[in-house]
């Protein structure tokens, strides 16, 4: 009885949420529409840092994702929407407040994102990443 117990309890303490939180994440690298030679001076952690401290208030990130259309014209939405979620994980990965590893900050978070970019859900054509809680 020992022996088959032990996995099934590793997977579950490995796959919890609060073990989750602490280890770093896999992010997605950037577009190449922001890192292309040519591209105007990309800079992720910057990004990161704004996105991770903006305000979810319904216009902070709308404010970003204007600045990014403005930047990178050639981006689109889904590119717009994906680095802004790139650099929310990076920002993450650092010495982000632990509340803003959970669940209910990463859904606003997206969800705001997809507000500012798509003004609303995001189209059936883009794919959600599922990049932290397969949300």
């Amino acid at each position: 009885m020992k022996r088959t117990l032990l996995p099934l309890l590793t997977v579950l303490c490995l796959s919890s949420p609060a073990l989750v939180a602490a280890q770093s994440l896999e992010c997605p690298e950037p577009a190449p529409v922001f890192t292309e030679a040519g591209a105007h001076d990309f800079d992720l952690q910057q990004l990161a840092q704004r996105v991770g401290t903006a305000d979810l208030d319904g216009q902070s990130l709308g404010t970003i994702a204007k600045e990014i259309r403005s930047e990178y014209p050639d981006a689109k939405d889904a590119d717009v929407a994906d680095i802004m979620i790139t650099a929310f994980c990076n920002y993450l990965n650092t010495n982000a407040p632990s509340d803003h590893r959970s669940e209910a900050n990463v859904a606003a978070f997206e969800n705001q994102v997809y507000d500012a970019v798509f003004g609303g859900a995001p189209a059936k054509t883009y794919k959600r990443q599922g990049w932290l809680y397969g949300n």
